[in-house]
């Protein structure tokens, strides 16, 4: 992976997806793959390989292994000046080195498939089958190229999406703010509130207009509004989404805001506009699941540098949300330490 095109490396993810990345560099992973379904679909491998690793039960044969194989296994991993590696100093080896668990699983891949190829050579390959059929095969780089049923897009049990949009900020807030939760013609006031705080789950369609996860239906990002944010920010997440249920393309969705803030029918963001995103429970994307929480802040337009952001052990991150977009907006996100409920989150 060039770094001329990521700003993000292999190791890097794999190190995200294991909790080890501190929170600056999370947020960072998080704005990138936000845009880049290359590591998007490199993160569900990684995913997909890990889950099937741990669900993976070797049984020993009673007999070794065909001679066969084993001049295969003889040839291709035959250790260099004699050195020897046994089991159980793998094993532990597997528990401290990501590369060692690569390189081993690697090698198991590999076994399965000689394994595969000596016994069964002459088998129609089942994808390619799938694939001549019709039918749908278990690809983990999920794409959505269009808008799915608005039914996928809706939560049937409105409680429940009541209490999602309150998981995004501690209760203190958001057990005070109003709730607003989707319907078949747009945001639908489900409580009225007392703070100026509303709290709402957003669908995909907040995305960037470039992301590949813009028609995403799984999409559930729980968010907060702070007075300020609600009267600036809240308006345009409206906004997209009458335009999503009256089935406007991105193109003319994109003109559309172009020219509402043109003419100020769309507001700018207030003084102080924030937001709470700290819940445990939202879906981000299918790479990110709900990711960390933090708090994300909103500006007009502005350089980076004013808070910052981006720079070497700066906890401040610019979010990709507006960039490049008809929203002349600039965003910035900080990572905290505990989701909503008061429970510590995974060092990041």
């Amino acid at each position: 992976m060039s770094m001329n095109r990521h700003p993000i490396e292999q190791e890097e993810l794999m190190a995200y997806l294991d909790g080890e990345l501190p929170a600056d560099q999370a947020t960072k992973a998080l704005s990138h793959l936000e845009l880049c379904p290359g590591c998007q679909s490199l993160v569900a491998d990684f995913r997909g390989i890990s889950q099937g690793l741990m669900a993976w039960e070797v049984e020993v044969p009673e007999a070794g292994i065909s001679s066969e194989i084993e001049t295969e296994f003889t040839e291709r991993f035959q250790p260099r000046e004699g050195v020897k590696v046994g089991w159980p100093r793998l094993k532990n080896t597997l528990m401290t080195s990501r590369w060692v668990w690569v390189g081993a699983l690697a090698t198991a891949c590999v076994a399965v498939g000689l394994t595969l190829m000596l016994t069964n050579r002459n088998r129609n390959d089942d994808h390619s089958t799938l694939i001549s059929e019709g039918m749908p095969t278990s690809d983990n780089s999920a794409t959505y190229p269009s808008m799915a049923s608005i039914e996928q897009y809706l939560i049937p049990d409105r409680n429940a999406e009541i209490a999602l949009a309150r998981s995004a900020a501690p209760q203190s807030i958001s057990g005070d703010a109003k709730v607003l939760v989707l319907g078949w013609r747009g945001y639908e006031t489900a409580i009225e509130g007392k703070n100026g705080f509303v709290c709402v789950v957003e669908r995909s369609w907040t995305s960037p207009f470039n992301s590949a996860q813009f028609w995403n239906p799984k999409v559930r990002v729980p968010v907060c509004f702070n007075p300020a944010a609600a009267q600036s920010i809240l308006p345009l997440t409206i906004a997209r989404t009458e335009m999503v249920l009256a089935g406007l393309s991105k193109a003319q969705m994109i003109d559309r805001i172009k020219v509402g803030f043109e003419k100020k029918e769309l507001p700018v963001p207030e003084p102080g506009a924030m937001c709470y995103m700290m819940s445990r429970a939202g879906h981000l994307s299918d790479a990110l699941g709900h990711y960390v929480p933090h708090l994300m802040f909103y500006f007009p337009l502005t350089d980076k540098s004013s808070w910052g952001a981006d720079l070497p052990d700066s906890p401040v991150t610019l979010n990709p949300q507006f960039q490049g977009g008809p929203e002349p907006i600039t965003e910035f996100v900080i990572s905290v330490s505990k989701w909503s409920d008061g429970t510590v989150a995974p060092a990041m």
